[in-house]
């Protein structure tokens, strides 16, 4: 195995490039926000972020890593489609492999989260979970028979798109449909749920981070956000844990960062939306590789191409 591996994990508004070592520690790290400008302007900055790492780092990396927000292909290196950003069949393991003669495995941000939890976290021996990342969107991972299953199109898990809100109040999603989980219990819809229930904007668009602040002073609309949060991931994991029978379920993403706020709230949600006889067992948590979790699943990537 490699000792050192360039990581990559892209998010919805911001990317960190890491240098790791094989045993899952970050060495140093470049973290940048980035606003959906055409993938041209994402891949320069990105590039210099990473040579700003081996520039100012003597470990010298042997294989890179990246983990996509959206639809990616593996096997031809490809990041498909992400609805939120309008990016489509961008080569981005070609376009890095020829930028720094590195060999590139890229892959979904949440198959990757959830292949690091099984090197890394709370799904070492686990053969059978459900890995959620809840950040500016929602994505899957279904880990069956010790390994993730991908579905006849590669793109099995997208439990974002699973709808738990019909009628006037389901909103528009990006993907052409209307209540997706996406819509009403990602990050941005925390933050949308926090206003539409009186919440106060105190001279700016509030944040999923700011309404956890808020939940934690006894601010009322953020805390009802947070029970709307519990509400609708209890009605999508209902969905999926009635189909797949985890032992598992593992909450990601920045979200996941204030668990205790909603978990009561979904927990409830989530015996009334699942057949709780056929399920006895079923731990749900946050996962313990906390914010790195997607940048050690572009690690674990790396690491597995030798």
């Amino acid at each position: 195995m490699a000792e050192y591996a360039l990581a990559v994990d892209i998010g919805g508004s911001k990317f960190i490039a890491a240098l790791a070592g094989k045993n899952g520690e970050i060495l140093a790290s470049e973290k940048r926000l980035w606003t959906p400008s055409g993938a041209e302007n994402l891949v320069a900055e990105i590039q210099g972020a990473v040579r700003t790492l081996l520039e100012t780092n003597s470990q010298k990396p042997e294989v890179m890593g990246a983990t996509i927000p959206g639809l990616a292909d593996p096997e031809k290196g490809l990041w498909v489609e992400a609805s939120f950003s309008g990016i489509k069949n961008l080569p981005f393991a070609k376009i890095m492999e020829d930028e720094f003669g590195l060999p590139v495995r890229i892959d979904n941000d949440v198959r990757a989260c959830a292949l690091a939890e099984t090197i890394w976290g709370c799904c070492a021996g686990v053969d059978d979970f459900l890995w959620i990342t809840v950040s500016n969107g929602i994505g899957g991972c279904v880990f069956a028979g010790g390994k993730p299953y991908r579905g006849a199109g590669g793109n099995a898990g997208e439990i974002g798109h699973i709808i738990v809100e019909e009628g006037p109040a389901a909103r528009p999603c990006g993907a052409g449909h209307f209540g997706c989980a996406e819509m009403h219990a990602s990050g941005r819809a925390l933050a949308l749920n926090y206003l539409c229930l009186g919440g106060k904007t105190n001279g700016g668009a509030p944040t999923a981070k700011t309404v956890a602040a808020l939940a934690r002073e006894g601010d009322r609309a953020a805390l009802a956000a947070y029970e709307m949060e519990g509400l609708y991931l209890g009605r999508a994991l209902g969905a999926a844990v009635n189909l797949l029978c985890p032992a598992r379920v593992v909450i990601g993403g920045g979200v996941s960062l204030d668990f205790d706020l909603f978990r009561p709230a979904l927990e409830k949600s989530l015996k009334a939306h699942s057949y709780e006889n056929a399920n006895r067992g079923l731990v749900i948590e946050a996962s313990p590789l906390g914010y790195n979790a997607a940048l050690l699943g572009a690690a674990a990537l790396a690491f597995r191409l030798n």
